[in-house]
């Protein structure tokens, strides 16, 4: 059976892969995973349908571009469609940008999933078991253990994450875009 290639990101740059492919473990309500990059916008899609309204987004850019710290920002109460929406406007370029960490939520529960840097991601959900059958279904393997990028990298193999820009935009613009649809930053904790 042939091994189905990892594909890298946009903004993701590693010379060689090795033996990553996507997967992810379970353990109780908590999912854990690396997905190639043509399986981010679709998990995050079967993550939305699985999840009670009212629904967030929330999008993590690097303060001052320095990729150390980061500023949060948040767009609460969403129903389903306008997540979807998101994901349809804005999925790729998300999905694709190598310094920015997306996810969405619940606000009515503690669900959320969170994907970040190195094309990994984490999930808490109530209905692990729906979500897992979506991972596999897209192609991602349930496994115990499992290699990450983070994995592969060494001085002679290292690891690169670049912002990427789409149509114009970056993941930079998108708090500014979403600012009338009530996308606003987190406060910082002192």
């Amino acid at each position: 059976m042939d091994k189905k290639k990892f594909v890298l990101c946009q903004g993701v740059s590693l010379a060689d892969t090795g033996a990553v492919a996507s997967a992810f473990s379970c353990c109780g309500e908590n999912i854990e995973g690396v997905l190639s990059a043509e399986l981010i916008i679709p998990a995050a899609k079967a993550f939305i349908s699985t999840v009670k309204e009212p629904v967030f987004f929330f999008l993590e850019v690097p303060k001052d571009n320095d990729n150390e710290s980061y500023e949060t920002y948040y767009l609460d109460n969403c129903t389903k469609k306008v997540a979807q929406a998101i994901i349809e406007c804005y999925g790729e370029l998300l999905a694709g940008d190598g310094v920015s960490r997306f996810g969405f939520g619940s606000n009515s529960t503690d669900e959320e999933i969170y994907f970040r840097d190195y094309q990994e991601f984490s999930a808490y959900i109530k209905s692990p078991k729906i979500f897992a059958d979506s991972l596999e279904k897209l192609g991602a393997v349930k496994k115990e253990s499992f290699m990450t990028l983070w994995d592969m990298m060494s001085d002679e193999n290292p690891g690169c994450l670049t912002a990427v820009e789409l149509d114009g935009e970056t993941a930079f613009d998108i708090p500014e875009a979403l600012k009338g649809a009530g996308m606003y930053k987190a406060e910082e904790e002192k």
